[in-house]
């Protein structure tokens, strides 16, 4: 490494008053070498060299420090500091050293909390991953400028022909749980020599659960009935789909029709499939009926 490189690297390092006394530090300890060898060497000629060296070092930084106040030792420093982060090419930690040092704030109040603050915001960090807290704020602020849909919140609205009459507002009022599958295509891998061929068959039926719960007349028990009558009669014969459909639209992240515009939604002809009850005397609970709905011809759409 040459010379210049040594004074960048040390000054960077150590800083002016950090150098000098490393200098004094590196030459007393020379004079205390020679000094063992004028007395013979041996073990008690280096102990006693030893310690006249010790004394000689303190001497002179004690020395320094009486001479040249701290604050004056620090501001040397800093700006040695800085000298050395120039002579290396590295502007940006120049000017954070003397940012960070406090030296500017009689000129500026307050760049040293700005200085520790920058490097805070700036500085990767395990707590957040490996990245800096200001990639991580801004991470946030972009997530919550999204609005997310909320499972919980969704408009159900239920119709059909035969009743003559709207129960969408019973079924959005008693419904717990929706879970269907509305999307689901229906294939086949065939084998072609060493590969394998997807072979797409079509879309499958979307089976629509729903679990509500009743009232003491047994509204949606009685609805269900009248609705599975229609499809398959107790006599052996079956209904026409205009009879029996049923229209069930489901809107996703809100619950009132004003605000339903702006929601994704699902709307689908079903029949009714099957319904379950579950009676018990051992828990004081609401009744939950288990409806299952299945689409009509997946080429029929709801108007």
């Amino acid at each position: 490494m040459s010379l210049y490189n040594n004074i960048s690297q040390n000054l960077a390092n150590l800083g002016l008053i950090g150098s000098i006394k490393s200098g004094i530090g590196s030459a007393i300890g020379g004079v205390t070498s020679q000094a063992a060898s004028l007395m013979g060497g041996g073990r008690l000629a280096n102990t006693v060299a030893t310690i006249g060296g010790n004394m000689a070092t303190n001497a002179a930084m004690n020395l320094i420090t009486r001479r040249i106040p701290i604050q004056a030792q620090r501001a040397l420093n800093v700006g040695a500091g800085a000298v050395g982060d120039l002579m290396n090419g590295n502007w940006d930690g120049a000017g954070m050293r003397l940012l960070d040092s406090g030296l500017l704030n009689n000129l500026l109040p307050g760049m040293s909390g700005v200085a520790s603050q920058a490097m805070y915001w700036g500085t990767p960090t395990p707590l957040f991953g490996g990245i800096s807290p200001a990639e991580a704020r801004r991470i946030y602020e972009e997530m919550r400028g999204h609005r997310l849909a909320k499972k919980n919140l969704y408009l159900l609205e239920v119709s059909s022909r035969l009743r003559g009459d709207d129960a969408s507002q019973r079924f959005n009022f008693f419904a717990t749980d929706v879970e269907y599958a509305p999307f689901t295509i229906a294939g086949e891998k065939r084998k072609v020599g060493g590969a394998v061929v997807d072979a797409v068959q079509g879309n499958e039926p979307v089976e629509l659960r729903l679990t509500t719960v009743d009232d003491q007349p047994g509204y949606l028990k009685q609805w269900f009935a009248d609705h599975h009558a229609a499809a398959a009669a107790e006599d052996g014969t079956v209904g026409v789909p205009d009879s029996y459909a049923i229209t069930i639209k489901i809107v996703h992240a809100f619950i009132t029709r004003d605000s339903s515009g702006e929601g994704y939604r699902d709307i689908g002809l079903y029949r009714t499939a099957n319904l379950d009850i579950s009676l018990s005397r051992r828990e004081d609970a609401l009744q939950e009926l288990q409806m299952t709905f299945s689409q009509l011809d997946t080429f029929m759409k709801a108007s």
